[in-house]
């Protein structure tokens, strides 16, 4: 058994699945997962969200995101964001997407005329 096999027989023994990938779809993965999942404890932490005593299994769970990411240090999400050259493309979606949601809900509403300036105003 040589130096790798013996490294990945230890997280094997403890139960973890090894998958074997390139380096590519790796931080592909990564940045769909890890990031996005930091990113948005992130974000939602900043909103300052507190439970209430009628609080949904959703919203708790958005309040487990929050807690669990945000109790990772910042330099841990800097290095998700830093070595993954997918990580921009990642937030740059999650934009995009924000924006389409927004424009959706304004349209619903009748203020088409006001979908342009709520979009520039979320840059």
């Amino acid at each position: 058994m040589d130096r790798i096999e013996r490294f990945l027989s230890i997280w094997e023994e403890e139960g973890c699945n090894m998958v074997s990938m390139s380096c590519k779809e790796h931080d592909s993965f990564t940045a769909n997962s890890q990031f996005i999942t930091h990113l948005m404890g992130r974000i939602l932490g900043a909103q300052g969200l507190q439970a209430t005593p009628i609080d949904t299994k959703g919203f708790q769970n958005v309040l487990k995101l929050v807690e669990t990411t945000n109790a990772d240090s910042f330099d841990l999400f800097y290095g998700l964001f830093k070595f993954n050259s997918h990580s921009m493309d990642t937030i740059l979606k999650l934009k995009a997407s924000m924006d389409d949601v927004v424009g959706k809900l304004l349209r619903k509403e009748g203020k088409n005329g006001e979908v342009a300036n709520a979009l520039k105003s979320c840059l």
